[in-house]
């Protein structure tokens, strides 16, 4: 009985010494754990605050791009309607060079037309004129 006395306590021996050890192994365990969950947790929080600091800095961005833009547009829109009123004005302009040079045009004719008539009269006149002599000459016969 000895032998198995010793047997035994030479079992529970090492037993007492290894259930030290799985405990030493569980609270390892249990606080690489903790500290895995600690960095994981900080790793999100900074990802979190990195992702929001660039939706931040994109949407600044994107905001200043806007201004700009909506700055043009008023621009643009200011110079559209400029040019809308000189296009109006040289309209207004161009029917009125339109209209002198029309009536000038008309002066012209009218002048060719009392010049043409002038030239009539003034053929009429000496056709008058000489038939005149030639009544004259016939009423009176003298020395000529």
């Amino acid at each position: 009985m000895a032998s198995s006395a010793q047997t035994t306590a030479s079992t529970t021996a090492p037993a007492a010494t290894t259930t030290p050890l799985l405990a030493d192994i569980l609270r390892d365990h249990q606080s690489s754990q903790a500290e895995h969950k600690r960095a994981s947790d900080q790793l999100r929080k900074d990802a979190v605050r990195d992702i929001g600091d660039l939706c931040d800095s994109a949407t600044a961005s994107l905001s200043d791009q806007l201004t700009r833009v909506l700055d043009n547009q008023r621009e643009i829109e200011s110079l559209s309607r400029d040019c809308a009123h000189l296009v109006q004005n040289h309209t207004r302009s161009t029917v009125k060079w339109t209209k002198l040079v029309d009536q000038f045009s008309t002066a012209l004719k009218e002048l060719g037309d009392v010049s043409n008539w002038a030239h009539v009269i003034e053929r009429d006149m000496l056709d008058v004129a000489a038939t005149l002599e030639l009544v004259h000459a016939s009423l009176n016969p003298g020395p000529n």
